[in-house]
């Protein structure tokens, strides 16, 4: 059952994938969230930029996003579809994540086939066919898995709005709502209204979010208790009608429940002999602010003993572990078990969501009769990833760096993408160990 409701209010001004992007980035309050999924764009667009605002409209306060990118780039379908499954495996998204942000994607694509009448192959995409969108799609995935609440929560849509009139594309002047909504609209079933500003309100990407999160639609937020919310302004003005949507988490009113009558605690009488521990500072506030200094989530661990199993079958089932992104890591260790018999430990490292689905497939894969599994808190670094220009043979190559951050901000550690540099030692012929300190030493200078 989930374990919260989320309402995204949509009935006002509509809703575009900028707009999502802000109101979740005001929910969870920091202003950097987005920050790694920006990064690791970076390699397909070296000109994404994205800027947080705050923004007031009345007595309502927001955030909003101003994104700049190159548009003149435009990405075939299949190109979109490569990168944000990249994208989402090098932000280590869970399954869910995974599966929802491609949905989102290919609800776009399947619309502007039908609105050009072509298909999939020959589709020359537009305003949709940018690094922007993917930003859009699995920036908004990334967030709410950040929040906790992307399979962890039932997600109620208002009936939204689309706006009227006409608008300005790479197509010429459309009618509100364009081909692309409109198809989203009709073959999803998305109830919908015209609304109160005179130009498009709702976008295909806001659409097609819409579309791969909502699981049921209500007429307007009347009646849905608010527990926290994030509101996020569009960067149109709409003269007298709020830009704005907005995401909260709270429940329905039928859904609260009456207080619990509290009964009288029984209070355990502490013996005259029995000493009182003092609690310090230094043991627990000290500790607590530094652990709190560093990133911090929860993950499962899974693993079982076998030792009947053959090298091919345990290839196999690490091949298809990571390769379906639903493990951050899995690890085989060599050890004895019953009767003296050499045995392998296969131990798995998940998101706590995909701790049905990786079970599943150790047992499918190694006849295991069961598996263990427990919690664990996990501290990391912060990282970021960075892009680094390398001149060789005056050829820019571009390359991807992950960088890791102690609490103070100063540099643990600089990792060149292994993909990137490989890649460059195949052009070149200059090996891979020649290529990373070079990398490095790039980074490192144009690292603050």
């Amino acid at each position: 059952m989930p374990e919260n409701t989320v309402l995204i209010d949509v009935t006002t001004a509509g809703a575009s994938g900028d707009m999502f992007l802000s109101a979740l980035i005001d929910l969870l309050g920091e202003d950097q969230a987005l920050v790694p999924v920006a990064a690791s764009l970076l390699i397909y667009d070296p000109t994404l930029r994205v800027r947080v605002v705050s923004q007031v409209s009345g007595t309502v306060s927001g955030k909003r996003l101003e994104i700049a990118y190159d548009k003149g780039v435009r990405l075939a379908p299949g190109s979109m579809l490569e990168i944000l499954g990249a994208v989402a495996e090098e932000l280590e998204l869970s399954q869910v994540a995974k599966a929802t942000s491609k949905r989102a994607l290919e609800v776009i694509l399947d619309a502007e086939v039908r609105a050009h009448d072509t298909t999939i192959d020959e589709l020359h995409l537009h305003e949709t066919g940018s690094v922007d969108t993917i930003l859009d799609v699995i920036g908004t995935m990334y967030l709410l898995e950040k929040a906790g609440l992307l399979g962890r929560a039932r997600f109620i849509g208002t009936r939204v709005a689309v706006g009227s009139g006409t608008i300005e594309t790479d197509h010429g002047q459309l009618e509100v709502p364009v081909p692309a909504v409109a198809e989203i609209l009709v073959a999803n079933d998305v109830p919908f209204r015209t609304g109160d500003a005179k130009t498009e309100v709702l976008t295909p990407t806001g659409a097609a979010l819409l579309v791969a999160l909502v699981d049921e639609y209500a007429d307007g937020p009347e009646g849905f208790i608010t527990k926290r919310q994030g509101v996020g302004f569009g960067i149109r003005d709409l003269g007298s009608v709020p830009n704005m949507m907005r995401i909260i988490v709270g429940e329905r009113e039928q859904e609260e429940r009456a207080p619990k009558e509290t009964k009288p605690s029984k209070v355990k009488e502490r013996k005259a002999e029995e000493p009182v521990k003092a609690v310090t500072r230094g043991e627990t506030e000290e500790r607590m602010e530094s652990l709190d200094a560093w990133s911090a989530d929860e993950v499962i661990v899974i693993e079982t003993n076998v030792d009947d199993v053959d090298g091919e079958v345990l290839g196999g089932l690490f091949d298809t572990l990571l390769a379906e992104g639903l493990a951050y890591d899995v690890v085989m260790i060599p050890a004895y078990g019953k009767k003296n018999r050499p045995c392998f430990v296969v131990k798995v490292v998940a998101p706590k969501t995909g701790l049905k689905s990786v079970a599943a497939l150790m047992i499918r894969h190694l006849g295991t009769l069961g598996i263990r599994y427990t919690t664990w808190e996990r501290l990391k670094t912060t990282r970021e990833t960075i892009v680094c220009r390398l001149q060789i043979d005056d050829r820019d190559y571009m390359v991807r760096v992950k960088i890791a951050r102690a609490p103070d901000g100063s540099i643990i550690n600089i990792k060149p993408e292994a993909d990137d540099v490989v890649k460059i030692a195949n052009e070149t012929g200059i090996p891979i160990r020649e290529l990373k300190p070079r990398i490095v030493l790039q980074a490192h200078a144009v690292t603050d």
